[in-house]
């Protein structure tokens, strides 16, 4: 499963048409279900921060066709605890 894969189906079996979330909700359950872990480690580039990484996985979103931009932001936890501003998406 590449990392796209992952994202695509992560999205289409957690949320349904007009849902709204962040990347964050993504990224986590990419980080804590045992499916997606190690498709989630393996995807980080060499030489990339984690923020860095994060913000690839958001853009993937936005590319997967699955979601469309709210035009909004929403201030969520990062898995540092401490919170930022992200896009909120809504499931198409």
């Amino acid at each position: 499963m590449t990392l796209e894969e992952a994202i695509s189906d992560v999205i289409t079996n957690n949320f349904s048409a007009g849902d709204l979330f962040d990347s964050h909700a993504v990224i986590n359950e990419l980080i804590t279900v045992d499916k997606y872990h190690i498709v989630y480690l393996k995807g980080c580039p060499e030489n990339c921060s984690v923020s860095q990484y994060h913000g690839l996985i958001a853009r993937k979103i936005g590319a997967s066709g699955c979601v469309a931009s709210s035009g909004k932001k929403i201030k969520s936890h990062t898995i540092y605890g401490s919170l930022s501003d992200n896009e909120l998406w809504e499931r198409l």
